[in-house]
């Protein structure tokens, strides 16, 4: 699964004790994600998910509230390698450029369908909402420092801001759209993550 090239790429950049720390994290996320989409997220505990990856309890609670925090760590996991690994772009590249380039950085390798994954269990099982709207949070966060640092003092904080915030959040209706109709009709070939990302940066490079 791409998930886990993301996670080995990521592995080659940190130090010994991070990687340690992160490789545990990983495993519990994977294993937590895995029971999920396999048995629903009332059909598993704790337990079950530190029993599949082979660590103890206390382990998960060093790096874990709760099961429903773990299964959308992974995807969290993901979206931060995107951002710490997004490519140079050249100087001149405009605010809305630079958010588009690490916005298809970031989705590429499989990353829109786990997140529409994500998005149709949290349908399903609500107690999933508010993890998956604070991973959105907080890529947003990072992603705003990261596209702020690159452009500088060239563009105000706010218009970062807002663009962003935009982007990301036009995102997330996307996939709960695509989630909802991925539940009725099994998931569709049209909704992919190019084919949406381009859709939405054109309308918010054309206007309204």
């Amino acid at each position: 699964y791409s998930a886990r090239l993301c996670y080995c790429r990521a592995m080659l950049e940190v130090g010994l004790r991070e990687r340690k720390k992160l490789a545990v994290a990983h495993g519990l996320a994977q294993a937590a994600f895995d029971l999920a989409v396999e048995r629903g997220l009332d059909g598993f505990t704790i337990d079950d998910v530190v029993d599949r990856a082979d660590y103890a309890r206390r382990t998960f609670a060093n790096h874990y509230s709760c099961k429903e925090e773990a299964v959308t760590a992974l995807a969290l996991e993901q979206l931060r390698f995107g951002v710490v690994s997004m490519p140079p772009q050249p100087e001149d590249t405009p605010l809305i450029g630079w958010v588009r380039a690490l916005a298809k950085h970031q989705m590429s390798q499989g990353l829109f369908d786990l997140l529409v994954q994500l998005a149709a269990l949290a349908r399903k099982y609500p107690a999933l909402e508010p993890h998956l709207s604070n991973m959105f949070l907080q890529i947003r966060r990072e992603a705003t420092a990261l596209i702020q640092a690159r452009v500088g003092g060239r563009v105000k904080p706010f218009a970062v801001s807002i663009l962003v915030a935009a982007a990301y959040g036009a995102l997330t209706v996307i996939l709960d759209g695509a989630a909802g109709e991925a539940a009725r009709h099994g998931p569709s070939r049209d909704v992919t993550s190019p084919v949406v990302l381009d859709a939405i940066f054109d309308q918010l490079e054309s206007g309204f």
